[in-house]
């Protein structure tokens, strides 16, 4: 199951100076559960949900994804 690679939206998150999810979740006009959601290793992401973050923080939604833990 693909999930997002949180340390590298954090990374992102950065260059935009963007310091907490909540201020990302702002920018994206979600709520901080929504991105929590997007965000946990415990839900796949719907397509469209990682095509808005990547778009947002201006890179390829693949650059966003990492298979699970389980999977390796």
């Amino acid at each position: 199951m693909p999930i997002i690679n949180k340390s590298k939206v954090i990374e992102l998150m950065a260059k935009k100076d963007i310091l907490t999810f909540k201020e990302l979740a702002k920018e994206l006009g979600i709520s901080t559960t929504q991105l929590s959601n997007i965000l946990s290793e415990k839900f796949e992401p719907i397509k469209s949900n990682v095509v808005e973050l990547a778009k947002f923080l201006e890179v390829s939604p693949l650059e966003l994804i990492k298979k699970s833990s389980k999977e390796k």
